[in-house]
């Protein structure tokens, strides 16, 4: 059994008494002093952990501070409006909870989601709760989401949240990066066998899934890997499909139906899937045998991930829970895939693809891009926007179309950075 750790809002003593009690600790350290000192060291080691995660991931953000709140209705321009001009910064940041380090941090204009009410005569009071909410609201791509670097979307976030906590209300989730996007992994098949049965045709098992270990370098170079639990929720919840290299008319299965089950096991996302006896699953299945099929594949969006090296050349992305809509045996697998087509079409209008996805990952980290990078990037915005047009007018080249259509967007908010 795991020790346990200090509550978000839980006070030293209040800890202390718990920990003192907690049966695991009792077993594990029956001498009462040697059990507090136990106590008092998770105590510390935890709050240390916490600081040194605050001051990684605010950055930019302003420190959570704690005032008194207010649930009155909000107006956030009239309140930024009544803000004095040309105070001190530590005027403006007792009101906004993002700080832009390049402006004159005496001016207002230099802050970003103000959230405090403003008194007539310019006095920052409450905290208003309905303006953390619009905040967080805004960093998950309400109003056209937040132009802050996506490194600090996370400080600002825990800025909102401890108001909204403090007012004894939850916040709501901070969003992916890609949220909105259905994103696709591909994974060898792991123990995959096929399950022959007679007069049916034959079950597909084998895992969709697979924890802790690390994809091949997704987009700009980033790994990525799954941590257990990511799919528990999902899988209780979600109306999910099996089908056949992702394609809506060939169901394999449905785990509302009963024809596909799902669970985590230790080694990954195992899953069950009870074909219909029809032609083409039955050839499926055959390929499956012959080994000409061997990547299970899934379809995603993410509920909750954690960043880790974003400011190296290889961060990595943990999966910590994600909303699953299909798993599918695929011909090609969603990695390598990813990269190929989008550099396939890159590559026939004379674009360097790799040096292209080091900047996008970079500036969607909040690492700083040079000039003349931001002028690369609106030179290929403008040759994307040339070669767009036609593709969408060719139905045989709609796939590219999408991909590069999603790149530009990257692009132009890589532009705004």
């Amino acid at each position: 059994m795991p020790l346990p750790k200090p509550k978000g809002k839980e006070k030293q003593d209040e800890w202390i008494e718990r920990c003192m009690g907690n049966g695991q600790m009792k077993k594990d350290f029956p001498d009462n002093k040697q059990r507090l000192g136990v106590c008092f060291s998770i105590w510390r080691k935890e709050k240390e952990k916490k600081e040194t995660d605050m001051k990684i991931e605010e950055r930019k953000a302003i420190v959570v501070h704690h005032t008194p709140i207010s649930d009155k209705a909000w107006d956030g321009p009239g309140n930024e409006a009544r803000l004095k001009n040309d105070e001190k910064a530590d005027y403006y940041k007792k009101a906004f909870a993002w700080q832009d380090p390049d402006a004159d941090k005496e001016t207002k204009s230099a802050y970003k989601f103000i959230h405090h009410e403003v008194s007539g005569d310019g006095k920052i009071e409450a905290a208003n709760i309905r303006g953390c909410q619009t905040g967080i609201a805004v960093l998950n791509g309400a109003r056209g989401g937040a132009k802050i670097p996506s490194g600090d979307r996370k400080g600002v976030w825990n800025h909102l949240a401890a108001h909204i906590k403090d007012a004894d209300l939850e916040p709501a989730e901070l969003k992916s990066l890609f949220d909105g996007e259905i994103e696709r992994r591909a994974f060898p098949f792991s123990e995959v066998r096929i399950e022959e049965r007679k007069n049916k045709t034959p079950k597909i098992i084998g895992h969709a899934a697979v924890f802790n270990v690390f994809s091949e370098e997704l987009f700009g170079g980033v790994r990525e890997k799954i941590e257990p639990g990511a799919f528990k929720k999902t899988i209780q919840e979600a109306d999910i499909r099996a089908l056949w290299n992702h394609d809506a008319n060939y169901v394999l299965g449905r785990n509302k139906s009963g024809t596909l089950n799902l669970k985590e096991d230790d080694v990954g996302l195992k899953i069950d899937i009870d074909p219909p006896d029809t032609t083409w699953a039955k050839d499926l299945v055959t390929t499956i045998k012959r080994g000409d099929v061997d990547q299970m594949s899934f379809g995603f969006q993410v509920v909750q991930e954690k960043w880790d090296g974003q400011d190296t050349d290889s961060p990595i992305r943990t999966l910590l829970e994600v909303k699953l809509f299909d798993v599918s045996p695929v011909t090609y697998p969603a990695y390598p895939d990813t990269d190929v087509g989008i550099r396939s079409a890159l590559d026939k209008i004379g674009i360097d693809f790799e040096g292209l996805s080091k900047i996008i990952t970079r500036s969607q980290y909040g690492i700083a891009i040079s000039d003349s990078e931001k002028k690369a990037i609106s030179d290929i915005i403008l040759i994307l926007n040339d070669f767009i047009k036609p593709v969408q007018e060719d139905h045989l080249e709609k796939e590219e179309g999408y991909r590069i259509g999603i790149l530009r967007k990257r692009l132009e908010l890589a532009e705004k950075m």
